[in-house]
């Protein structure tokens, strides 16, 4: 047995010293390396390090020990010394793949999408199937990365670029092709964003969220009837998609449809009963369609689940409409405080008090409704009937 144990030592020290000779390194530090590997598979990450450190004393040629070094220190939540560790060993080593390889990782792993991108680029140019192409699918991954920070900072130029880049990397990834979508429609750039949309869905014929962006931009460009296919085919893909309805009934009302807007509301509100904005939105169908009674009672529901100013705003007009002027008070009173809706209120307010002989009351409010230039004329032909009313002008007197 002891025989068979110093001919294991003899062949692993044989074995160190030519893997050492045929790098270039010194037996001594390939030794070290060698020990440090030892421990660092019985994850003794600290003692492994400092094998690891003296193998590179020993022979500043190692590469292998400062990729080493790299992961033990990775362990130790040691960032910023792991990926000075992963550099030095392709300093050492320019074609190190396995050590660009895991820089780029790292880098992924530290945000720091740009970097990354450089690491696995090289990974690439020295061996193209490398690990069965992974390299490809984090440099695809980058791209995205460093896209939505470039969203988030409403670069949308750059973002596109980035979104482009992973686009030919993974031609067959739709998700890919709705974020450059996403960007080149922020930036105005409506034709590649359709394209990019339409690619998509060809790629998944199913994927909801790209028809929803596709009848966002025929919706923002005015084309109504491809808008109403792309919101359908939507909500066809995804039966939750409320944001496609909104939407969807929004164009329906415009173009004087408005049963289907109040069909497609409703389901909605089916769907997700908690939902507010499908509440508000139902309540304004009614409201269009004279349905006071409905409209209230669909506002009422929004309310109750959170207090909302446009609810507020709208449930007054709805209780304009049906003389119901106290009520509508208090509501406006509740919707004056919003700076989108105070004015709005105001208005109603000043019609409310007219309506009801308080001719100074919907005088000062009508003097606020004044400041908006929407219902600047509105307020001001008010407040003159109301100091100059017909029937206290001088008449003329009969001849004879």
């Amino acid at each position: 047995m002891r025989f068979r144990h110093i001919l294991t030592v003899l062949i692993l020290t044989c074995v160190v010293a030519a893997t050492a000779f045929a790098q270039g390194v010194s037996p001594e530090s390939a030794q070290k390396y060698t020990e440090g590997q030892e421990l660092f598979k019985k994850r003794r990450f600290r003692e492994a390090l400092t094998a690891f450190e003296d193998a590179v004393k020993i022979d500043a040629k190692n590469a292998q020990a400062f990729r080493a070094q790299g992961k033990a220190l990775e362990q130790l939540r040691n960032l910023d010394n792991a990926e000075e560790a992963y550099k030095m060993a392709t300093s050492v080593k320019p074609d190190y793949v396995e050590a660009y390889f895991e820089l780029g990782q790292l880098q992924l792993r530290r945000k720091e999408f740009q970097k990354a991108q450089a690491s696995f680029k090289k990974v690439i140019e020295i061996n193209p199937g490398f690990a069965d192409g992974k390299p490809r699918e984090y440099l695809e991954n980058a791209y995205l990365k460093m896209g939505g920070v470039y969203f988030k900072q409403r670069n949308y130029p750059k973002a596109a670029a980035q979104y482009e880049a992973a686009t030919q990397l993974n031609p067959a990834n739709p998700t890919v092709f709705y974020n450059y979508g996403l960007a080149q429609q922020r930036a105005r750039k409506y034709s590649a964003a359709r394209e990019a949309f339409e690619t998509a869905i060809d790629l998944d014929g199913n994927y909801g969220k790209a028809h929803r962006a596709l009848g966002d931009l025929f919706k923002t460009t005015n084309k109504n009837s491809q808008a109403i296919s792309a919101y359908l085919k939507a909500v066809k893909a995804d039966a939750k998609d409320n944001r496609s309805r909104l939407n969807l009934a929004i164009i329906y009302q415009k173009i004087n449809q408005n049963t289907k807007a109040i069909s497609i509301l409703k389901h909605g509100t089916e769907v997700d009963p908690k939902n507010g904005k499908m509440l508000v939105a139902l309540g304004k169908a009614y409201s269009d369609a004279k349905k006071y009674k409905s409209a209230i009672s669909s506002y009422k529901r929004a309310s109750a689940l959170k207090a909302s100013p446009e609810a507020n705003y709208r449930i007054a007009v709805a209780y304009f409409e049906t003389k119901q002027y106290k009520s509508a008070i208090a509501a406006c009173n509740k919707a004056v405080s919003s700076r989108d809706w105070a004015v709005r209120a105001h208005v109603i307010l000043g019609d409310c008090y007219r309506e009801l002989g308080q001719k100074e009351k919907a005088v000062v409010h009508y003097e606020k409704g004044i400041l908006n230039r929407i219902y600047k004329k509105y307020c001001e032909d008010q407040i003159d009937r109301i100091k100059n009313p017909m029937g206290a002008e001088e008449e003329p007197e009969a001849d004879g």
